[in-house]
């Protein structure tokens, strides 16, 4: 057996590897730039969470404004007595007082 043989068909080899690599570094940009083009959709994702969970703390801080407000409406009219709260479902609820009046959340005064 030659040596030049075995030379040329280690040339044809390598060069068939050098070509896969070449693909393979193709795919790895390729896959690195959906990676970032990913890690800049969920930085912005993680941005509109942030602000939502901002306004939901703010709705949360008027629910409970106007929790106290009821609160306080209702002591300096009846007094200290009970309240009985029922979901309707949809953030909506009735509150029955003790003395058995009820204000219904579509109801406005």
């Amino acid at each position: 057996m030659k040596l030049s043989v075995q030379w040329n068909a280690r040339l044809k080899l390598r060069a068939e590897g050098d070509k896969l690599w070449a693909e393979g570094n193709k795919l790895w940009a390729e896959g690195n730039k959906l990676r970032a083009e990913g890690n800049k959709l969920r930085a912005e994702g993680n941005k509109l969470r942030a602000e939502g969970n901002k306004l939901s703390a703010e709705g949360n801080k008027l629910w409970a404004e106007g929790d106290k407000l009821w609160a306080e409406a209702i002591l300096e009219v009846y007094g200290n007595i009970k309240l009985k709260w029922k979901y309707l479902g949809n953030d909506k609820y009735d509150c029955e007082l003790e003395n058995g009046e009820v204000y219904r959340h579509d109801e406005a005064a």
